[in-house]
């Protein structure tokens, strides 16, 4: 586990047990509610949490996702 600094921004990360994947710790997936589900059009991550593979795609409700996150973006005032 490590925090580093990345320009003037903390960003805090691991490596997963397994060395396969790098993680945010302070950022965290989002369940589905199927009540109030996130938006079929637009890319998303999304993840079947038993699974455990994420995908970037469109959300689609007969799918088996359980949980979703925005794509990141680029902090304009670093640019």
């Amino acid at each position: 586990m490590g925090i580093h600094l990345q320009g003037d921004q903390q960003v805090t990360t691991r490596t997963t047990n397994d060395q396969l994947a790098l993680v945010d710790t302070t950022n965290h997936w989002i369940p589905i509610d199927p009540a109030k589900p996130p938006p079929t059009g637009p890319k998303l991550l999304l993840i079947d949490k038993r699974l455990g593979v994420a995908s970037i795609g469109s959300y689609s409700k007969s799918g088996t996702w359980t949980h979703y996150a925005g794509l990141p973006t680029f902090d304009r005032s670093k640019e």
